[in-house]
């Protein structure tokens, strides 16, 4: 057993206001410096498909001027006068504003995030789309190709549903986005019952909890709209999607279909990411970088929802090099699923995991995450009880989720760059001929 993440005082407070705002209070004492973030349950699986790209494009409208702030200059430089750099994200279930800040102005920053959420006018919204268009335009090639990995493999994982769009959107979606359909939008999912607020840092829960209700407790409130459900089916055999690219690598990624983050094995399953991804020891970059030089980096990465997921490995390889990283790759994996994790190996990967719970409790940002993210997800888990359960994974219970994982029905496959038909045939081959295909 390792002796790590003792934790003698309560890790979070949460309260409610009247209207259905949830707070998040993780008191940081020994910082300097506070971390408040505004999360909205919206995101693009909420979208409908001739919206697709509305919940980021809403997201940058927010900061395109409030009652209280003209401009987008005038909000940053509001911000700035607090110690602050507001930004945000938008995800498939969240949109996110966060900033960090001086912590004696705590108040001014809950009213600055108020003057946003609450008051928007949506001011220029033709130049912001322009500026979209061109952060889509990242996503293809001189062709006007898809060739984002990210968003052709959900495509492939849930194609025709929400889930399976990119999250900034499409040319004519984006098109077809006017100041009504924002505006209806907002209306419909920027609501207190969809928003947590957290701050992170030497805060106070009761000063936090009044300057909360002081800038939000009249909002109304207002009934809440449901998530979209994932499909409930999956085609259960491998599938592949390549695309033409004139890079001077392939980029390649390999996914496997998860049950969500509220299954029981959520947390063994970030445990095998870290086997197979962190650290010097991983299994990818060791076989296939230091012992083959093969790729010069190697990902994995697990992308967790609600009710479903994936676990991803992303890399990048000269064209001669796919046919045998591909055959490695698999290798990898069936061992992973087929032999029990050595008990040395085991120990290290867990006692890094631990050091780094241990060392999120000086970053403000990553609590703002476990807490004010993990409250609005429904995933809420102490540091506590996060090192508890991870000394209690066995070698055999990590095999047994693996085996549960890294099948060939649950598999998908995207390769981008300038592959040829041979390679396209013989990775097929080695797919069909692999110990997950032949397990399944």
């Amino acid at each position: 057993m390792i002796a790590l993440c003792i934790f003698c005082m309560s890790e979070y407070y949460t309260d409610r206001l009247a209207n259905g705002i949830r707070l998040v209070t993780v008191p940081m004492p020994h910082l300097h410096s506070a971390e408040l973030v505004c999360s909205m349950a919206v995101g693009g699986r909420c979208e409908p498909t001739e919206l697709a790209g509305i919940s980021h494009f809403l997201e940058h409208m927010i900061f395109r001027g409030t009652a209280e702030y003209a401009t987008s200059t005038d909000l940053e430089r509001a911000f700035e006068g607090i110690g602050g750099s507001v930004n945000a994200a938008t995800d498939m279930e969240t949109t996110c504003f966060h900033s960090p800040l001086h912590p004696d102005f705590l108040a001014e920053g809950v009213a600055l995030f108020a003057s946003m959420l609450r008051r928007p006018v949506f001011n220029n919204i033709d130049i912001e789309r322009r500026i979209i268009l061109e952060e889509a335009r990242e996503d293809f090639n001189e062709d006007g190709v898809q060739v984002n990995p990210d968003n052709l493999m959900v495509g492939l994982l849930w194609p025709d549903h929400p889930l399976g769009e990119s999250l900034i959107g499409s040319t004519e979606t984006l098109h077809g986005i006017d100041r009504s359909k924002l505006v209806d939008y907002y209306r419909s999912w920027y609501i207190p019952q969809n928003l947590v607020i957290c701050a992170c840092g030497p805060v106070t829960r009761e000063t936090f909890l009044q300057s909360v209700e002081r800038e939000f407790g009249d909002w109304p409130a207002k009934e809440s709209l449901p998530f979209p459900p994932a499909p409930d089916k999956f085609h259960p055999q491998p599938q592949s999607l390549w695309v033409q690219d004139s890079d001077s690598q392939i980029s390649l990624q390999l996914a496997f279909l998860l049950p969500g983050r509220q299954d029981e094995g959520t947390l063994a399953v970030r445990m095998l990411r870290r086997i197979l991804s962190w650290g010097g020891g991983a299994r990818l970059s060791l076989r296939l970088r230091e012992e083959l030089g093969l790729t010069y980096s190697v990902e994995a990465n697990c992308s967790l929802l609600d009710d479903t997921g994936y676990l991803a490995i992303d890399l990048s390889v000269a064209a001669e090099n796919l046919q045998p990283t591909v055959t490695e790759l698999f290798k990898i994996l069936a061992q992973l699923r087929d032999q029990p994790i050595p008990g040395d190996e085991l120990t290290a990967v867990t006692r890094s995991y631990l050091f780094d719970l241990e060392f999120s409790r000086d970053q403000s940002e990553a609590m703002a995450v476990r807490y004010g993210w993990g409250l609005q997800a429904g995933y809420l888990r102490t540091l506590e009880q996060d090192c508890r359960e991870l000394q209690q994974l066995t070698p055999e219970y990590l095999q047994r989720v693996a085996k549960s994982i890294f099948s060939a029905e649950r598999m998908r496959l995207v390769v981008v760059g300038p592959w040829t038909e041979d390679d396209r045939a013989k990775v097929t081959q080695i797919i069909e001929n692999s110990e997950l295909s032949r397990s399944s």
